[in-house]
């Protein structure tokens, strides 16, 4: 019983790191429509997939392709559902069984 309290410290101190912690909107004031945001994730997803990867044009596709994903998510918009396979996947108004993109860690970009 002696190491209940530090144990218990631990975890809530872990349960309040960014991981696991309610995510904040990150994108809450964007101006961007939810048309519009797919569109921007669709073009970046097209050069992130489709260019060689060490040029720098499809690092930052992929990073804006995150972002774009990430900003949806938060307008509740997920792509893909847990069992679909790749060509199934779109966007949707998310439900239990959607996808959804990480948060972003805005300072690694």
């Amino acid at each position: 019983m002696r190491y209940s309290i530090p144990v218990l410290a631990l975890c809530i101190g872990l349960l309040s790191t960014p991981a696991f912690a309610q995510a904040e909107k990150q994108f809450e004031y964007a101006s961007e429509t939810t048309p519009e945001l797919i569109q921007l994730w669709e073009d970046t997803n097209g050069t992130c997939r489709g260019a060689s990867g060490d040029d720098v044009k499809t690092w930052a596709a992929c990073a804006a392709r995150s972002v774009y994903g990430a900003a949806l998510n938060e307008r509740d918009w997920c792509f893909g559902h847990k069992d679909d396979a790749g060509a199934e996947m779109k966007w949707h108004e998310c439900d239990a069984n959607s996808l959804r993109f990480p948060p972003i860690d805005l300072n690694t970009l």
